[in-house]
């Protein structure tokens, strides 16, 4: 089933389209994709992670626009370095931990 959605509750098409003329939304059957007739090739622009459309699809829509893609890759680099940090972290502690318990091992057979 794939079914445009003209109205609903929020007034969450008409708030898409005020912010380019181009979106348009469609029902399926696992849920919500937001499309945009101006947009080359696929029309598709994103699917609703929601399973209702609310004020946090119209985040997502102006968060994840074109004008926005260097600042969102940005984000993702930042948010990925963190990680990746974090999980290095987490690594070395783990090794520092496993090395003590090593020496204490051995410093108790002595």
């Amino acid at each position: 089933m794939r079914e445009r959605v003209e109205n609903d509750l929020f007034g969450i098409a008409d708030r898409l389209r005020s912010i380019d003329e181009g979106y348009f939304i469609l029902r399926t059957d696992s849920g919500f994709e937001v499309h945009n007739s101006l947009q080359r090739g696929s029309t598709l622009a994103l699917k609703v992670p929601y399973p209702e459309l609310d004020e946090r699809t119209v985040r997502l829509v102006r968060r994840t626009r074109r004008e926005r893609f260097a600042q969102l890759m940005k984000e993702t680099q930042e948010a990925n370095a963190k990680a990746e940090k974090q999980r290095l972290r987490l690594a070395a502690d783990s090794v520092a931990e496993g090395f003590e318990r090593a020496m204490e091992g051995k410093n108790d057979s002595k």
